[in-house]
C-alpha cells in the first residue's frame, strides 16, 4: 500500500483508540459535548463488545471487495494492572480472502483459536504480561491524555442532540458530531512526539504537507454516539470517513479514486459478569507457525509432506472458491450471530 494511503488509517485509530479514552443534556453544542464528556468518564468493567472496522475502497486493483475486521464477545475487567477476562471470536476480510480466529483470556492464561485448534500462551508467560501491566499501571497511575497534550473533545465540531433511541435494549440519547480532522492530526502527532519506545525507531510525525493531503482526500468526517441515559455509560461510537482523491494525485496512492472507512463499536450486558474457561486440548503457542502457514498456503510443513495437526485440510490451504463463499457467509451472517459464524468457519475446512 502506498504512503499516502497508509497515512489515511491514523485517523481511524486514534478515533477508535483517543476518543474511546477521553474523560459521554440536550440542546445545544455544548450540553451535547458535556454528555459525551461525562459517558467517557464512566468506565466499562464488563460487557459484550461488537466491533466492526468497513472499508471500501475504489480503484485498488489489489483490493477485492472490502477490507472488514469483526470482533465480537465478552470481556470483564481483572482490576488495574491485570490482563482482562474475555471470550472474543474475529473475522477478518480483505483481497478476497478471510481469516477467522477466537481468543480467550481466564486472566491467567490466554488461548487463540485458528481454524478449530486452540493454542496456549501459557500460565507462566501471562503472570510475567500481568507483572509488567501492574509496574506500568503504576508509573501511569495519574497519567491522563490531557497530560499528554490529547484532547478528543475538540476534535467534535457541530456536536448536536439528535434525541432518545434504543441500543441492544437501553435506552440511549444520540449525539451527532463533525470531526475536525485538523487537530485530531496535531494530536496524533502529539502522541508520536511523546511516545516512549526504548530499543525502537520511534515513528516519523505526519509533517504539515502529509497533514494537508490528508484533510484534502477526507470529506464529511462524521461520529455518532450514543449514550445511556440510566447510568450515562457508553454504549455505542459509530464513525464515518469519506476518501476523494483528486484524478491528478490517484497515481500516487495506487489508483484510489475515493471510499468509506466506517468505525463502529457498541457495548451490551454492561456490568453483567462473564464466565470463561480454558478450552480442552489447547497445544502450545509455538505449533502456531505450522497452522498459519497451511491457512495461507505458505508451502510445506516443517514434516515434509505429511498431513497437517488439524485433520483433513491439505498443507496448501484453502481455495479461491472456498474464501469467496466464505466471505458472502459472513457477510450474511453479520457480526452478532456466532453460531452462523461458526457454520460459515466449516467451509474453509471441507
Amino acid at each position: 500500500m502506498a504512503p499516502r494511503l497508509r497515512l489515511l488509517f491514523p485517523l481511524v485509530l486514534v478515533l477508535a483508540l483517543g476518543v474511546s479514552a477521553c474523560g459521554g443534556g440536550g440542546g445545544g453544542s455544548q450540553d451535547a459535548k458535556s454528555l459525551v464528556n461525562t459517558a467517557f468518564k464512566h468506565s466499562i468493567k464488563s460487557a459484550n463488545v461488537n466491533l466492526n472496522l468497513q472499508a471500501q475502497l475504489q480503484g485498488v486493483q489489489q483490493l477485492n471487495g472490502p477490507i472488514s475486521l469483526k470482533v465480537n464477545g465478552g470481556y470483564q475487567s481483572s482490576g488495574s494492572g491485570k490482563l482482562p477476562k474475555f471470550d472474543l471470536t474475529a473475522n477478518v476480510l480483505g483481497g478476497g480472502q478471510s481469516l477467522p480466529l477466537a481468543a480467550r483470556s481466564t486472566g491467567d492464561d490466554v488461548f487463540i483459536e485458528l481454524r478449530g485448534t486452540w493454542y496456549e500462551l501459557g500460565k507462566a508467560a501471562v503472570a510475567q504480561l500481568n507483572q509488567q501491566l501492574a509496574q506500568q499501571s503504576q508509573q501511569n497511575k495519574t497519567k491522563k491524555l490531557s497530560a499528554l497534550g490529547i484532547s478528543p473533545l475538540s476534535w467534535l465540531t457541530n456536536a448536536k442532540n439528535e434525541g432518545d433511541t434504543t441500543i441492544g435494549g437501553t435506552k440511549v440519547t444520540h449525539v451527532s458530531a463533525d470531526l475536525d480532522v485538523g487537530k485530531l492530526l496535531a494530536d496524533l502527532n502529539t502522541v508520536i512526539s511523546k511516545a516512549n519506545v526504548s530499543g525502537a525507531t520511534k515513528p516519523a510525525q505526519i509533517t504539515p504537507q502529509q497533514q494537508a493531503e490528508i484533510q484534502k482526500y477526507v470529506k464529511n468526517p462524521h461520529i455518532d454516539i450514543y449514550v445511556a441515559k440510566a447510568d450515562q455509560t457508553l454504549r455505542r461510537l459509530a464513525a464515518t470517513i469519506e476518501i476523494t482523491v483528486p484524478k491528478d494525485q490517484q497515481a500516487k496512492v495506487k489508483g484510489l479514486s475515493g471510499g468509506t472507512i466506517q468505525f463502529s463499536i457498541e457495548f451490551t450486558n454492561v456490568g453483567q459478569p462473564i464466565t470463561v474457561s480454558a478450552p480442552s486440548g489447547a497445544q502450545p503457542l509455538s505449533s502456531l507457525v505450522s497452522s498459519l502457514g497451511a491457512i495461507t498456503g505458505g508451502g510445506s510443513s516443517s514434516s515434509g509432506g505429511g498431513s497437517s495437526s488439524s485433520g483433513g485440510s491439505s498443507s496448501s490451504g484453502p481455495s479461491s472458491k472456498q474464501f469467496q463463499d466464505y466471505a458472502k457467509c459472513i457477510q450474511q451472517a453479520g457480526g452478532n450471530n456466532t453460531a452462523a459464524l461458526q457454520k460459515c468457519a466449516k467451509i474453509l475446512s471441507k
